[in-house]
């Protein structure tokens, strides 16, 4: 499938991480943030990132968990404005179709994780995905996204450039 759509401005990189929680149930796999270009399914055995406290690690480390890096206009913000509130019962009032409002449980299980700045999506980018080379991305194929030549990958769940012929 071709993506027609065009952007104006250079495009934004982030992380979504699908938790554990949300793994297990199956309709949260259907989400499909725009520009997916990497993916990658772990289990994590132990983090040592800044961005997670105790409770968060155990649960991270509980299971299965996909993750993603996104690629789009403001795709920091679009993605955090999809996840919703990190608290579930703010969510649930304030955002109620939001990703955590519909599917969240608590405040650690809360179904996702992005990026809240452009420093820490760097920093979870090389976490998750240390062979992911950000600059060689930006220079090669950013372009092409942005100028909407891509296509989506079913069976990799990725969007990739278009290949000429």
């Amino acid at each position: 499938m071709l993506n027609t759509h065009r952007c104006a401005k250079a495009l934004q990189l982030t992380v979504a991480v699908i938790k554990p929680d949300a793994v297990a149930h199956p309709l949260i796999l259907e989400v499909k943030p725009p520009y997916i270009f990497d993916a990658s399914s772990c289990v994590l055995s132990h983090l040592s990132g800044r961005f997670f406290y105790q409770r968060l690690v155990e649960f991270m480390s509980s299971g299965p968990m996909r993750a993603y890096v996104l690629a789009r206009e403001d795709a920091i913000t679009h993605w955090r404005e999809l996840m919703g509130p990190t608290k579930v019962f703010r969510a649930r009032y304030t955002s109620p179709l939001t990703i955590r409002a519909q599917y969240g449980l608590t405040d650690t299980r809360n179904t996702t994780h992005g990026s809240d700045s452009a420093e820490s999506a760097r920093r979870e980018i090389n976490f998750f995905f240390p062979d992911f080379s950000q600059e060689t991305w930006m220079a090669r194929e950013e372009l092409g996204f942005r100028k909407g030549r891509m296509e989506y990958n079913q069976k990799k769940q990725i969007h990739t450039l278009q290949v000429h012929s």
